[in-house]
C-alpha cells in the first residue's frame, strides 16, 4: 500500500490532495442553503409514502442483511454482529427537516456492536443519535476518522478508535473465532467541518467491512475521483456497494462535494461490486430537485447501461426495508 493515495496535510488541516481548493466554500454553502430550504417550503415533497417500508429488523444474522434507515444510515448485520453506519434518526437542523422518516425507530434497534462514522458533518455524525446508541449499548465500539476521537472522548464515549486512510482494525467476537470482522478505513474525496473554525481539522473517508466471506463497501460522502479504482485494486470481489446518488442539482455547485446519480454509476463500475444500493437521497432536501429525483436518475442510468452491467444488480431500498444478500441473489425481506 506504499504508493496508494494518502491525504495531504498542511498546518493541521487535511486535504484531498496538494492542490485541493476550499475557496468559495461559505458562498456556495449559503447559496445552497437558501435554494434548498426555499424549495422544501415552497414545493411540498409529495410521494413519500411510496418509499416507506415495514421495519422489522432481525436480532442478528450470519448471512449479510442490510436495512436502510434513511439518508446514509444503515443497519448492517453479518457474521452475528450488528453494525450501524453514519446513524441519524432526527432532523439535521430546524431548517433541514426530514422528508422520509427514519426507517427504524431507535427503540426498535437490536443490540449494536459497532458504529462506523465516515466524516463529522452533522447529517453523518449526529450527536443526539450517537448518545442514544451509547446509552442503550454499553459495549458498543465507535470507529471514526482521524481527528474525530476528541469529540467522542469529551462526551464520555469510552470505546472509540480513530483511523487514517488504509488503516485496518479487526475484532473477534467472544467465543466466535470464525466470525472475525475487519474494518478498513479508505479514501473519499470530500471535506469535514462541525463548527465555524474547524474546517478539515479531521479526516473523512469510506469503509470496507469484511466478515464471514462477505465484503461490503460504504462510500460515505464523496465526489467522483480516482480512489474508487484504487479501492477496487486493493479490495477485489466486493459484494455490496452502498453509494450516494444525490443531491444532484445544481451540479455545478455540488460536483466538488457529492456524486450525482450518473457519477455514482461510474463509481460502481470502477469498484466492480455485484450489488449497488443507492443512499444519500430522500431524507433531506440538500439539493434543488424533488426528493426522489436521484433514485429516478440512477434507474435511468442503469437502463441505459445494461450492456456494462451483466450479472450486476441494482437494489433500490425503501426506508425500513431489509435486504438479505447471498452469493446467488439478494432477497427482499421487507416490502
Amino acid at each position: 500500500m506504499k504508493n496508494l493515495r494518502k491525504p495531504y496535510r498542511k498546518r493541521g488541516r487535511f486535504f484531498n490532495c496538494k492542490n485541493d481548493k476550499v475557496q468559495g466554500f461559505f458562498y456556495k454553502s449559503a447559496k445552497m442553503l437558501l435554494q434548498s430550504v426555499s424549495l422544501f417550503w415552497s414545493n411540498p415533497q409529495k410521494g413519500q409514502e411510496l418509499w416507506i417500508g415495514k421495519a422489522c429488523p432481525l436480532s442478528c444474522s450470519v448471512a449479510p442483511v442490510i436495512t436502510w434507515i434513511g439518508h446514509a444510515s444503515f443497519l448492517i448485520q453479518v457474521g452475528g454482529i450488528n453494525i450501524l453506519v453514519d446513524p441519524i434518526f432526527g432532523d439535521v437542523t430546524f431548517l433541514y427537516k426530514r422528508i422520509l422518516p427514519p426507517g427504524i425507530a431507535l427503540e426498535q434497534m437490536p443490540k449494536i456492536d459497532y458504529v462506523l462514522i465516515s466524516h463529522n458533518h452533522i447529517d453523518h455524525m449526529d450527536g443526539p443519535t450517537l448518545r442514544a446508541i451509547k446509552g442503550k449499548n454499553k459495549d458498543v465500539v465507535f470507529l471514526v476518522p482521524q481527528g474525530d476521537k476528541a469529540w467522542f472522548d469529551k462526551r464520555g464515549f469510552e470505546n472509540c478508535h480513530e483511523h487514517m486512510w488504509w488503516d485496518q482494525r479487526s475484532f473477534c467476537p467472544p467465543g466466535e473465532p470464525k466470525n472475525q470482522v475487519t474494518f478498513s478505513f479508505l479514501p473519499a474525496s470530500h471535506w469535514s467541518q462541525r463548527g465555524m473554525f474547524d474546517k478539515n481539522r479531521s479526516l473523512w473517508g469510506s469503509w470496507m467491512i469484511d466478515c464471514s466471506g462477505s465484503r461490503i463497501y460504504f462510500a460515505g460522502d464523496t465526489y467522483f475521483d480516482s480512489h474508487f479504482s484504487e479501492i477496487a485494486q486493493e479490495f477485489p470481489n466486493i459484494d455490496v456497494a452502498l453509494l450516494p446518488v444525490g443531491p444532484c442539482e445544481p451540479h455545478k455547485v455540488l460536483k466538488d462535494w457529492h456524486l450525482d446519480a450518473q457519477e455514482a454509476g461510474k463509481a460502481f463500475l470502477q469498484l466492480g461490486a455485484k450489488y449497488f444500493v443507492p443512499m444519500h437521497w430522500g431524507a433531506f432536501a440538500f439539493g434543488v430537485e424533488h426528493f426522489d429525483k436521484p433514485i429516478e436518475m440512477i434507474k435511468a442510468w442503469w437502463e441505459k447501461n445494461t450492456d456494462l452491467l451483466t450479472e450486476k444488480k441494482l437494489r433500490c431500498m425503501k426506508v425500513g426495508q431489509s435486504v438479505a444478500f447471498s452469493n446467488n441473489d439478494a432477497t427482499l425481506k421487507q416490502e
